[in-house]
């Protein structure tokens, strides 16, 4: 009888222990919810990681050991104490442990150009083949911020065997060129002045621009500032030329579990989204919690996860680049597109353009229909059996049609004139979300 009554009161006692972690934890959760207001509100106010990390953790534990000597028995509080502690040591660790920092070694024959602008740019310069046309071409790469030089010169390399030079170059804070250390500096208007720049480096009175997803927005925004520096435009799985460019639900829509959830546990790894959500509030606080070469790092494996999206039969493997984790967050907000709207301005003009759109893009057929819409003398192909990156996986459809309509001759496919897409098309119609 007495084992029987030791052995009830253990059980007893085990139970009691468990309820009141189970309390503990409840209290210590809405504590940390508590902190993290705190954390975010002070980072509102200054851009040093001790002053939002002191005060965050300072209100999360004075609301929890508040709560905790309101409702816990004296006897409990050791153990309230020592859960404080794990988690404080827990959260510290998963904060303020900073990721591998790496960077890609520049591609074979990059240059750089110091622009009027302040901007140092990274750059490839393929030449022409033979017989050179007069305008070279200007590849504005996408993202934002996703600068591939290497990986998108080894196709436009057909361009410059057709007689153009071919200019790729890392648009700001991505690649091998400038990283500012105010994130507020990333905007549309400075990327365009940073195009004319380059322009003005290259030394070209004129230039033909291919502009790819995000690049087409900057090549829209370019040809309504600078319409007199560009003879020709081409638009590749463009984006939506103005206002939000939220299309994440499209690009991970296709994604297989396992790519999925490497996009997932990247983004969501603590120290990371932290950055995320300090981008939100007070870019400069993020960027001095945790600088580019991190989140650089940490954006290329998102990328590399995310690339099987960008095709309608994904390759085996793909070169991600050097992309710019700040300039990707930062652009497409409202305040960096300065109300940039180019559609008023293109109506007005006489540019000719060419709008190439894939059969399984992710970006909205009615984005690309937008831009043929806006520009007088713009056609558009529509090309079977092609991704976002169309180029890399049908380059012979693709490039016959570039290169046809930057010699001026007539195009070998026929064009795209209804609104609405053609049977078989596998992207979002409508507007992007």
């Amino acid at each position: 009888m007495v084992g029987d009554s030791d052995h009830g009161s253990s059980v007893g006692r085990i139970s009691q222990l468990a309820k009141c972690l189970g309390t503990y934890g409840i209290l210590a959760l809405l504590s940390m919810l508590v902190g993290v207001g705190g954390f975010v509100a002070t980072a509102m106010l200054t851009s040093r990681p001790a002053l939002f990390l002191t005060a965050g953790w300072s209100i999360f534990a004075i609301c929890y050991g508040g709560a905790i000597s309101v409702i816990a028995p004296r006897r409990y509080w050791p153990l309230a104490v020592a859960l404080l502690a794990v988690l404080s040591v827990v959260g510290g660790f998963a904060l303020l442990w900073p990721a591998t920092e790496t960077r890609q070694p520049p591609a074979p024959g990059t240059e750089w150009a110091t622009l009027r602008t302040g901007s140092r740019l990274a750059y490839l310069r393929l030449a022409a083949v033979g017989p050179r046309h007069a305008a070279p071409v200007v590849f504005l790469h996408g993202g934002p911020g996703v600068a591939n030089i290497e990986g998108d010169a080894e196709y436009l390399r057909r361009l410059a065997a057709s007689g153009y030079d071919v200019y790729l170059y890392d648009q700001l804070g991505a690649g091998g060129s400038t990283r500012l250390a105010d994130p507020t500096g990333y905007t549309l208007p400075r990327a365009v002045a940073d195009l004319d720049a380059f322009r003005e480096a290259i030394r070209a009175p004129k230039v033909d621009l291919i502009g790819y997803s995000w690049g087409s927005r900057l090549a829209a925004a370019y040809l309504s500032a600078h319409a007199d520096h560009v003879s020709k435009v081409v638009f590749v799985s463009p984006d939506r030329m103005a206002g939000d460019n939220s299309n994440l639900v499209n690009l991970l829509g296709p994604l297989d579990a396992a790519h999925l959830w490497a996009v997932l546990r990247q983004a969501f790894e603590p120290r990371a989204f932290t950055a995320w959500v300090l981008a939100q509030v007070n870019s400069r606080a993020a960027h001095a919690f945790a600088g580019d070469a991190e989140m650089d790092a940490r954006f290329r494996a998102i990328i590399a996860a995310l690339a099987p999206a960008l095709f309608c039969h994904p390759p085996d493997g793909t070169n991600g680049g050097d992309p710019g984790f700040y300039a990707n967050t930062m652009l497409p907000r409202p305040e960096a597109q300065r109300g940039i709207d180019p559609h008023a301005s293109l109506r007005r003009l006489d540019t000719p353009a060419l709008i190439v759109k894939g059969q399984c893009d992710y970006l909205s057929w009615a984005s690309a229909v937008d831009y043929r819409d806006a520009l007088p003398h713009a056609s558009m192909v529509y090309v079977p059996e092609a991704g976002h990156e169309l180029f890399a996986e049908q380059p012979d459809v693709f490039f016959a049609a570039v290169v046809a309509f930057l010699d001026g001759r007539e195009l070998p496919f026929a064009t795209v004139t209804q609104s609405s897409p053609p049977p078989g098309y596998k992207g979002p119609t409508g507007e992007n979300h």
